[in-house]
């Protein structure tokens, strides 16, 4: 079983700020007024989760790489599972902890669900983890080691793109009615802080530059790459 205890077991407190548990109560002290976030809160996520899309395609491209024993270089391989880490684990998945999550964890709809992200980002965190050596140090004579690294990127994609959908039909549509008018705004402003605390201002446009670079070393930094040829249609 994965810990369920992530915030506390990856000191995520020391972010400062409301949580969504707090917005969700109301805040009985009045705050001083703020400039609107540049996105809102359901915006910020979307885009989170764009990225991090873009980032498991990579990694799935590399899978199917190593599967075709192709010669796929450990800096590509420890790059792309770097940003997994840094960007999905460490920033993206956090921050639904601390500022989603608590929002609907008390709702009866919604906390068998909220109960089953939480255990699925426990799992990433393992997979994860275990990439990182085997991406690091991947090498074509060792054959265990990729098969190894093919099905944890497998059981990494498999569940984080099921995940990310279930978030993006069930849970974050309903934000916007448990989160109403000045409170949204309030979260969607912490977010924001939160996002640019984690990565650095401008860091997420840093983080798909890095996604940029490693799609183009993968041959598939062109959209029009995905698009079926006229003899796959007919």
């Amino acid at each position: 079983m994965f810990s369920k205890d992530l915030l506390s077991r990856r000191n995520f407190f020391v972010l400062a700020g409301a949580t969504g548990a707090g917005l969700l109560a109301g805040c009985s002290k009045s705050v001083p007024p703020r400039a609107a976030a540049t996105f809102t809160a359901i915006e910020a996520l979307e885009r989170q989760h764009g990225l991090t899309r873009r980032a498991l395609a990579v990694m799935d491209k590399i899978r199917h790489g190593i599967d075709a024993q192709m010669d796929i270089s450990p800096e590509t391989a420890g790059g792309a599972v770097a940003i997994i880490s840094d960007f999905m684990i460490n920033c993206h998945q956090l921050m639904e902890e601390k500022f989603i999550f608590p929002v609907f964890a008390a709702t009866k709809n919604t906390a068998d669900l909220i109960a089953v992200l939480r255990q699925q980002h426990g799992a990433a965190f393992k997979l994860t983890d275990i990439l990182k050596p085997l991406c690091a140090g991947l090498s074509q004579k060792d054959q265990e080691n990729r098969r190894k690294t093919v099905n944890m990127i497998h059981l990494l994609t498999r569940m984080t793109l099921a995940h990310e959908s279930w978030e993006d039909t069930a849970l974050f549509p309903l934000l916007r009615v448990a989160v109403p008018g000045k409170s949204y705004e309030e979260l969607s402003y912490e977010f924001e802080q939160a996002e640019n605390q984690f990565l650095g201002q401008g860091g997420i446009n840093r983080t798909l530059e890095k996604i940029a670079g490693f799609e183009t070393i993968l041959g598939m930094g062109n959209l029009g790459s995905f698009t079926p040829r006229p003899q796959d249609l007919s």
